[in-house]
């Protein structure tokens, strides 16, 4: 009865300690790549420095950008017919995923949002998977955000070196265009990241539920007990229903803002 008692104990520990954050647990990598990204809020200070950088990247920037280099001169402005819808939808995205993103990360926190706080509950084959696409989720952020970007890259400087725009708030023309070109595709960088960042998150927690279900489906082959079956797939529908509740409000309001813009451009492209 003492062992057995000890070994009780001894799975209780093992499973408090994955429900804790440390220094070194799973989220080690992503924690860091959410502060090089600026978008961690787990203290004081990084909550502030997150907040300044989306009000710079993702409200002033573009402001500047549409109402200063985008209308200096006729020419300009007509080199750039969308801009003001691709700036406002960009813009909007951003700060519907920054915002939930926050909301998430200070109502949930980070391991109880990402359900690692279950994890001890699970099969040692769902953890595994688990980890390794919660290792590689922000490699396939990247594998989609950087073709892009190099896209983008490519038409700023075209645009700069091709006389786009002349104010030399600096006192020098090529320094000027330098830094507004910097300054555009930093904004559009961050306010794109910050999007698909959500996104990406939101079909990490989808994969878990892909997990549990190809390791419910296993039970049938071992188990017959219909009780415990029962009790697992109520277990992961009521996770499912928690997902949906979450990411309810970003989903619709994603789709209402991707809507708009979409209809904004077709009205300006028949015009």
């Amino acid at each position: 009865m003492c062992d057995i008692k000890k070994e009780t104990l001894l799975n209780k520990n093992k499973e408090i300690e994955r429900t804790v954050s440390n220094a070194y647990d799973e989220l080690r990598s992503f924690r860091t790549w959410l502060k090089w990204m600026c978008v961690d809020q787990s203290n004081a200070f990084s909550a502030c420095l997150s907040w300044f950088v989306f009000i710079l990247l993702a409200v002033i920037v573009p402001c500047l950008s549409h109402f200063l280099l985008a209308r200096d001169d006729s020419d300009a402005a007509q080199s750039r017919p969308y801009d003001n819808v691709v700036q406002l939808s960009l813009s909007s995205v951003a700060a519907l995923s920054f915002v939930c993103l926050s909301q998430f990360v200070k109502k949930y926190g980070l391991r109880r949002f990402l359900f690692l706080d279950k994890l001890c509950d699970e099969s040692e084959t769902v953890r595994r998977g688990y980890t390794e696409q919660l290792n590689s989720s922000l490699k396939i952020l990247f594998i989609f955000v950087l073709p892009c970007f190099a896209v983008e890259c490519a038409y700023k400087i075209w645009w700069y070196s091709s006389g786009g725009t002349r104010i030399p708030f600096l006192g020098n023309v090529i320094v000027s265009d330098t830094v507004a070109c910097i300054l555009e595709l930093s904004s559009w960088l961050y306010r794109t990241v910050v999007f698909f960042l959500v996104c990406i998150l939101f079909r990490l927690i989808c994969y878990l539920q892909i997990l549990r279900l190809q390791d419910f489906a296993q039970v049938f082959h071992v188990d017959s007990d219909v009780e415990s079956v029962l009790r697992e797939h109520l277990r992961i529908r009521r996770h499912l229903r928690i997902i949906s509740h979450r990411y309810r409000s970003f989903i619709l309001w994603a789709l209402m803002l991707v809507t708009a813009s979409q209809f904004a451009s077709l009205l300006m492209t028949t015009r």
